[in-house]
């Protein structure tokens, strides 16, 4: 399965940032995947589920909490983004690592794609090493400032994407 990820340092303290992570109406602040939160609790819990529109798309879709760890890990799944090809449900994870000079945020996407859409796996993967950093860096400038450390991908070629 394609998986991309990056991380920027933020000087805030983890828990700060947990708070600001896990209200979903802030993915549309700095993600270019949400365009915005239309429904769903305030603070996100394993199994809370949110209504919410993707850039792009006119149709309403769902979004998931699957983990929550506070202070130390966040991870939400968006469900039945249908398209004519097959689906593309993107898992958003978020590590908190918390340093003396405030928290670095690692954010890793994975793309589970069935159908037709797994022919498109690697634009898909492009397309998300090519926003992730950015979005990372929209994101310490909201919290505070910070500095983008470095980006990395990780494309597992060999495995097949997933749904």
């Amino acid at each position: 399965m394609p998986h991309v990820s990056a991380h920027v340092h933020v000087s805030r303290p983890a828990d700060e940032i947990f708070s600001f992570l896990r209200d979903p109406r802030n993915l549309a602040e700095w993600s270019s995947t949400i365009d915005r939160v239309i429904e769903g609790p305030v603070v996100a819990e394993p199994g809370d589920e949110y209504t919410c529109k993707f850039p792009g798309r006119r149709r309403i879709h769902r979004l998931r909490c699957t983990a929550s760890t506070p202070g130390e890990y966040l991870a939400f799944r968006g469900t039945g983004m249908w398209t004519p090809l097959g689906r593309h449900s993107p898992e958003l994870q978020f590590r908190l690592s918390p340093g003396r000079e405030g928290t670095t945020v690692t954010v890793s996407v994975r793309p589970h794609l069935d159908g037709g859409m797994i022919i498109l796996a690697p634009l898909v993967t492009m397309a998300w090493r090519r926003d992730l950093p950015s979005e990372l860096r929209c994101l310490a400038e909201l919290l505070g400032g910070g500095r983008t450390e470095e980006e990395e991908d990780d494309d597992d070629r060999d495995a097949v994407p997933s749904g």
